[in-house]
């Protein structure tokens, strides 16, 4: 199985974007098995792929009271796609975590990330990550196989990847084979300043970036108020479409093999 973490500090360069319409084309346009892991305590994701409840959710799992994955993860109307959804009291991990035993809040995905495959329940995990390093989000970077990184072509943008990167760097104690994918540029358009951030990310920047840049439409918005994904929302606007030609660069780069139709 294969876990890839959405991960920035920086809120509103579209991670939860990025995680969402991932996960909907792993399993509608490439016939994967998807767990969408939503370690934000805002549960954007949350609300876009399931009607508004209570649920257990993550932070069950992050405080050890669940013992089975099979107990949290909710089934979505979308085939091949469940949720792990977030909880209310996320934000209450990290005052818990300084306390406690945090080592068992860290190791909490990668553990249910074991059993998952032991089980053969998925082909890949997605995390959505929330916009900080606390207890839920190195959680999430410990249990992945590749960290992803979107951005917006701002100059606090492009810049801030570098220090997000060391901080990154610094969680390889706990596990040294941590990898960052790419850099994910959101919200793409013609004009000399994002061509010049976007140049400087490609020449200058310490991880690759990926070819293909997700352009900005006014389609994403309108579909995070519809709570549903873009690729639902509007299948064929340009960053519907951006992100369909992202996901086959990203699997043919991560060996991601399509299921059977």
């Amino acid at each position: 199985m294969k876990t890839l973490a959405i991960v920035n500090r920086k809120g509103g360069v579209g991670k939860t974007t990025t995680a969402v319409n991932l996960a909907y084309v792993l399993a509608t346009g490439c016939r994967l098995r998807v767990l969408l892991v939503d370690a934000d305590g805002q549960a954007n994701a949350t609300q876009i792929l399931l009607p508004k409840c209570e649920y257990a959710g993550l932070g069950a799992l992050l405080r050890g009271y669940a013992c089975c994955w099979e107990d949290l993860v909710v089934p979505t109307d979308v085939e091949g796609l469940d949720v792990l959804p977030a909880s209310e009291d996320l934000w209450a991990l990290d005052l818990e975590a300084a306390g406690g035993d945090r080592g068992r809040c860290y190791r909490a995905i990668r553990d249910m990330r074991e059993a998952l495959e032991e089980d053969d329940a998925y082909d890949v995990m997605v995390l959505d990550c929330p916009p900080n390093l606390g207890a839920s989000c190195v959680s999430a970077i410990l249990a992945s196989d590749g960290i992803i990184i979107p951005v917006l072509s701002d100059a606090c943008s492009a810049t801030g990847v570098g220090d997000l990167v060391d901080q990154i760097a610094s969680l390889r104690s706990l596990r040294p084979d941590l990898r960052i994918s790419g850099v994910l540029v959101n919200q793409w358009h013609r004009s000399p300043v994002v061509e010049d951030s976007v140049g400087y990310l490609r020449e200058e920047g310490r991880v690759p970036v990926y070819d293909t840049v997700i352009r900005r439409t006014d389609k994403v918005p309108e579909s995070s108020w519809a709570r549903m994904a873009v690729q639902a929302w509007s299948p064929f606007c340009s960053a519907a479409r951006d992100y369909r030609a992202w996901v086959a660069e990203l699997t043919a780069k991560e060996g991601i093999r399509h299921g059977k139709a």
